[in-house]
Formats: C-alpha cells, structure tokens, sequence
C-alpha cells in the first residue's frame, strides 16, 4: 500500500507538468497475493504490485491519453507529454463537455486490515483444506485463491480530488471426478467472509452427486439457475446494454424497452457503489461520485448508467460510472433483489426441470434482447416430481437472457457477492424460471 500521501505526490506531480492545459489524472495502485492449486496440491504461489498513472490532455475539444507504469519525475513527465502529443493528432470531438466539476464523494470503508495482510500461509492452509476435501472424496481439487488490496485516486485541473483504498479476496474451487466436476466460488472485500470449508462443500458436493451423467434432449425447459448462473445472466445484462453509450449507439437491449415492464415483476436490478454488501468504490475514474441506478425495477427497465460524456449529451448529470479511463460507462457493483423461496422449496415445486450450476463460454449472438449462447457446466441435474433425480450431460442453450427474466417464476431468499480481479462484482440470489432454451448436448 502506497497510501493517501503518496497517491496525491503522484498527482501533484503530474498537474505541474500539465501546463496548464485542461488535464486529470487517474492513479490506481494495486496489490495481490496469489495460490493456485491442481491435483490435490499447491502449484504456485505468486505476489505482485503494479500501480498505472491514466493521463488525460485536453487541447479545446482535443483530446490525447497515456498511461505508465513508471511513477518517477520523469516517467510522469513523459506520460504527460505523450498525451499532450496524442491529442495534438486528435481530431475535435464537438460532443466532448469539458472535465467534470468536482464534487465530493461519499467516504466508503472497504479496507480490511486482515485481508491486506493475508500471508501466503495463510492461503497455503486454505488450499490444504479444499485438498483435503477432495482427496476424502477421491475428487480432484483445482482452483484459486486471491487476496489483495486496491487503491484509486483521481485529480484535475478543475479541482477533481479523490481517493479510496479497498481490499479483495477470492476463492475458486472446481472439483473433478471420474465423469464429474463440481465448481464453487466466493469473493468479498473482507476474507473473513471467505467460508472455505463451505465452499469446499459445495463443489465436492456437486461433483460427487454428478458421477454418471445422463443424457436427455435438448428443449424448453423450467431451470432453477445457482447463483454463478446468474452471476453470468448480470454480467452479460451490464456487458450489453446498462451502459449509456450502448443505448445512445442503438446497441443495447434496453433499446425500446425502456419504461416497459419487459422482466417479471419479481426482477429488480440497481448498481450502487456504496453499498458494502457489493465491492464498493465511491467515484468512478473520472472522480465523480457513484450514484444508485436502478437499470430494472420490479420488471419495469429503468435507465442506463452514464459518464460525463453520454450524460452531457442528453443534459444531465453523470451518474458517476466511468469504471476505466478509456470507454463507455459501466455498472461494477451490481445487486439483484432477493426473494422469498429457499433452494429446496424452487426444487420442490419443479415437476420436470433442470437444477443449473453455473454456465460457461457464453457468447452475445444478439443485442436485442441480450441472446446469448452457452453451456452447462460443473453439475446440471434434472428434477422429476419436485426433487433431483439424477445428473445429465451438459447442454448447449440459445436464450434471451431479457426473456429469461420475464419468466421468472421464483426468486431465491438470499443474496451472494462473485467478484473478479478486475473490479466488477455481482450480488445475485438463485432464480427459478420457465421455458429455457436448450438447444443441444455438449458431450
């Protein structure tokens, strides 16, 4: 960790040598400790720090970017003067507004001493445990753990000054068998929230209970989805079309549905940046404080996320969503609402369907709609008369996830955070829905 001090040296640094021209500067600074393990045994264990100084010259309605790695005088001298040498070659952007105003953002605290001084030991022991589980099982344990801590500073020649520190953990677990494989996976700003044993758990559980799968035919069906697959359902949902700069371009599927009750009533969805429950981060790269959008609310769609660039454009005010320096805005810290039914009572009142474990290799075939194209993996089982009968073979689906949720049936009681290395993180509860299409058998 760098700390506040030395984050806004880096920044100082950085405003004196813009010369006054119209500059900010986005400064993220990023540690992580990372065990990886393969049958049944850790195979490595790796620490990095990077930290990356994003720089952004503004010349009139030009505009140039560079980004280093390099943090010395020099190196942000360099830095600045390559941007102001891009945007020199820029042609003007007639839609660009100016840098944002400075406005204060709201101090979150999601930095876990624990976490930022998790020791490789410590992960090592995490990892023995998941081995342990498996080899009891006579599973084979692969997977990951990671924990680490981030932080992100922001300052502008027009007065823009944040800063936030933040700390990340987690665990992926997938489990094999001879004709099986069980897939478990927790994150959270705080490692005391990682249940290892739990997880563990539940990937050997899943590939124990998915020896010998079944084939059946592809069609229509009522699936009760896990949280990972719709953990894939929300990323795809904010990948195509939360943004502004989607819909603005015509490529969303909130493209003529919005203010329409397009998802079952059941169905609501936000982003908010400063709710501990996620990953928060309180401003997004441009500095400006994360609001709470509601992109669906009880099925009806709301409105995109915006930076200041897609909101001056409809005169309005960023809703602080500039997750990276370079592109359109996106959500990073998105909440489904739970429900009321519990796993066994959406299972229970299945008569023919699928329990899905996660999905994978799912690829956009069309924006309308967000259709998308998949597989089952690690555990799918069919239910018969309210319970699981037996496991099948993987399937191939072609499905509009925008349908999807407009036949949800059932909503899980309660809500779980998947985060990744790359700052995006979803809260998702289990769903049961109707008419799912399969298209195929994987294997």
């Amino acid at each position: 960790m760098i700390g506040r001090e030395r984050c806004q040296a880096v920044l100082d640094k950085a405003l004196a040598l813009s010369k006054g021209d119209d500059a900010d500067f986005y400064l993220i600074f990023k540690e992580t400790g990372l065990t990886r393990f393969a049958n049944n045994g850790i195979h490595q264990n790796v620490s990095d720090s990077d930290a990356q100084l994003h720089v952004r010259i503004v010349l009139g309605k030009r505009l140039g970017r560079s980004v280093t790695n390099d943090l010395s005088d020099g190196g942000i001298a360099k830095a600045v003067e390559q941007a102001r040498q891009a945007a020199l070659l820029m042609p003007e952007d007639p839609d660009f507004p100016g840098l944002p105003q400075p406005t204060e953002p709201a101090a979150v605290d999601s930095y876990d001493p624990e976490t930022a001084a998790y020791s490789p030991e410590a992960r090592a022991k995490v990892a023995a445990l998941v081995c342990r589980k498996a080899e009891g099982s006579s599973l084979t344990a692969s997977g990951a753990f990671r924990t680490g801590i981030q932080e992100t500073a922001v300052a502008s020649t027009r007065g823009v000054r944040a800063y936030h520190p933040g700390a990340f953990t987690a665990l992926l677990i997938t489990m094999t068998g001879d004709s099986s494989s069980g897939w478990a996976k927790g994150g959270s700003w705080r490692v005391s929230d990682i249940d290892a044993e739990a997880l563990a758990n539940e990937a050997m559980d899943k590939a124990t209970q998915g020896l010998n799968p079944r084939r059946i035919e592809p069609g229509a069906f009522t699936v009760v989805l896990d949280h990972y697959a719709v953990d894939d359902i929300l990323a795809a949902l904010s990948l195509y079309g939360m943004s502004a700069q989607s819909v603005q371009e015509g490529r969303s599927w909130m493209n003529g549905v919005m203010g329409q009750r397009a998802m079952s009533p059941q169905v609501s969805i936000w982003d908010d940046g400063l709710d501990l429950a996620g990953w928060p981060v309180p401003f997004d790269a441009e500095g400006v404080p994360r609001h709470k959008v509601h992109m669906v609310k009880d099925g009806i769609v709301g409105e995109p996320v915006h930076n200041s660039y897609t909101a001056a454009k409809e005169g309005r005010a960023s809703t602080g969503h500039q997750r990276s320096p370079a592109g359109g805005p996106t959500p990073s810290n998105l909440f489904m609402k739970p429900g009321q039914d519990t796993l066994e009572q959406m299972i229970a009142s299945t008569g023919y369907g699928l329990y899905v474990t996660r999905f994978y290799y799912t690829r956009l075939m069309h924006n309308r709609g967000c259709v998308m194209t998949g597989m089952t993996r690690d555990g799918a089982f069919l239910i018969e008369d309210g319970r699981i009968s037996h496991p099948v073979k993987d399937l191939r689906f072609t499905q509009s996830y925008v349908e999807a949720l407009a036949a949800v049936e059932a909503v899980g009681d309660s809500a779980k955070l998947l985060l990744n290395e790359h700052g995006f993180s979803t809260t998702t509860p289990k769903l049961k829905l109707s008419g799912f299409n399969f298209t195929g058998v994987t294997a």
